[in-house]
């Protein structure tokens, strides 16, 4: 019993004495860290390209506000992918549309934008479902120069009208008459410009509409019927607060598609038919007892 104890004890000192050498050692071991530094160099931007300044949607027209210049990691190929600063002018796009949406700060390309006289450039000045229709326009009909693309108008056209007389074999004299056949529809182009910021009035040859399906149509008949006017309309609206709710801002309706007789314009028209030859004016002529009637033209 006692040689067991004696063992016991022994053992308890040699492990004692193992764990006060393994916690000397390690005490006196400098952990030694390795730090890397790492120097990070700001990139340079030593050139400058071609950015959206805003979100361009599809179909806007740009213009110089729309566009700015800013830094860019230089790069072998960048004038190749890019518009470089003081290689192409900023003023080579303004007037181009957006084929594709472009957001803002993202690089503008060529493959974006599409220049005027090139092929899909009115497409995209469209609105989806609208179509465009030209018309002819002179010093008169046209305002004397002082419509330009994003004016809203209305178009009339003006014709003669053949009635049908009430005298088998004669014929009406024509009456004309002019109607408001489209409604505020947006101007896009005015000959071949689409640029709403040159505000020089000069007179044009050919109005671009922007019109329904069904206003294309009515455009097309009516070239055939007489002439068109152009009728500028307003910027400002005139506010309906009847009608103005949460917050939104409803506008009071402007007169649709009226017409008008050449006997509203002129005093002098009467407005009916004549009668060619035939008595209009009848007087009863009493003589001695006698009553007749005579004719008078």
């Amino acid at each position: 019993m006692a040689r067991k104890l004696i063992l016991i004890v022994f053992a308890l000192l040699i492990t004692g004495s193992t764990v006060w050498f393994v916690r000397n050692w390690a005490g006196q071991r400098t952990p030694v860290t390795e730090t890397a530094q790492v120097e990070t160099q700001p990139v340079q931007q030593n050139i400058r390209i071609l950015v959206a300044a805003t979100d361009l949607p599809a179909g806007t027209l740009v213009q110089e506000q729309h566009l700015k210049w800013q830094g860019w990691p230089e790069d072998d190929d960048i004038e190749d992918l890019y518009v470089v600063e003081d290689v192409r002018p900023l003023e080579d796009f303004i007037g181009t549309v957006v084929r594709q949406g472009v957001a803002a700060g993202e690089p503008v390309t060529d493959s974006r934008l599409v220049k005027p006289g090139q092929s899909g450039f009115l497409a995209a000045v469209l609105n989806p479902g609208k179509r465009a229709v030209s018309i002819p326009v002179d010093v008169t009909s046209g305002i004397a120069g002082f419509v330009f693309p994003g004016d809203r108008v209305d178009v009339i056209l003006t014709h003669a009208l053949v009635q049908e007389s009430e005298v088998e074999g004669e014929i009406s004299a024509p009456r004309r008459a002019s109607e408001t056949i489209l409604t505020d529809v947006r101007v896009v182009a005015m000959d071949q410009s689409t640029n709403d910021q040159n505000q020089e009035a000069a007179v044009r040859r050919v109005a671009t509409l922007e019109v329904t399906p069904k206003g294309a149509e009515i455009v097309a008949v009516a070239k055939e019927l007489g002439g068109l006017t152009l009728s500028l309309r307003a910027l400002a609206r005139v506010d309906d607060e009847a009608k103005s709710k949460d917050g939104k801002v409803a506008f009071k309706a402007e007169r649709g598609r009226g017409h008008t007789w050449d006997s509203e314009a002129s005093r002098l028209i009467t407005g009916e038919t004549p009668r060619l030859g035939i008595p209009t004016t009848v007087i009863n002529v009493v003589r001695a007892g006698e009553a007749k009637q005579k004719l008078f033209d």
